[in-house]
């Protein structure tokens, strides 16, 4: 559990961790070096650590998939509502690419790390449920974020692969898995039901 519940300590020391990564190799940052980025004494990020910074610039990333909530088309489909909110996530992410992109780096060789970052998207999956108008507790919301997980963390891996500003990829991969989970799982994952072939509202 974070011990850092002061959310104007976690805002900048996401800026901070930010600021930092597009200067500095990630492994060379310290608690202290980000403090003082933060312009904070470092006291008062007594019990955190390195890693708590990513957490903290991941959580702002997903806190912007909430801005402009008004603007969601609630008429558009669960796939392209949910397809929607995930994007706004990756646009947030674009203009601090090489930052997030040096804190990554060597990520996926480490064990530990995957299953980090695999937890973040499954937190990402929950709010971008929420804000979709589907069910994020119990067994069922559960199994959603989990499988959502899934599908933001290959979009992610896409989106490390896209050239800056362009989104072709994660866009496809996210399409692609969308449209997967959507014919699998159906209204069990949250998706309208599908017509039957032989339904007679079917043209």
């Amino acid at each position: 559990m974070s011990v850092l519940f002061d959310p104007a300590l976690r805002r900048d020391l996401a800026r901070a961790a930010l600021s930092l990564a597009a200067a500095t190799p990630w492994r060379e940052v310290t608690l202290v070096k980000l403090a003082d980025s933060a312009n904070r004494p470092v006291s008062e990020y007594y019990g955190a650590s390195v890693g708590e910074a990513l957490d903290c610039v991941e959580e702002a990333f997903d806190r912007s998939i909430g801005d402009s909530l008004d603007k969601l088309d609630n008429s558009q489909s669960v796939r392209d509502r949910l397809f929607d909110l995930i994007m706004r996530r990756f646009e947030a992410m674009e203009p601090h690419r090489a930052a997030v992109l040096a804190m990554e780096q060597g990520q996926d060789r480490d064990p530990t790390l995957i299953a980090a970052a695999h937890q973040r998207h499954v937190r990402c999956a929950r709010w971008v449920l929420a804000l979709a108008g589907l069910e994020a507790d119990g067994m069922t919301g559960q199994a959603r974020a989990q499988g959502l997980g899934v599908i933001i963390g290959q979009a992610r891996a896409a989106w490390r692969g896209d050239s800056a500003g362009d989104f072709a990829k994660t866009m496809s991969s996210l399409d692609k898995n969308l449209r997967r989970a959507e014919e699998m799982f159906g209204r069990w994952a949250g998706f309208e039901a599908k017509p039957k072939a032989d339904d007679p509202a079917t043209p």
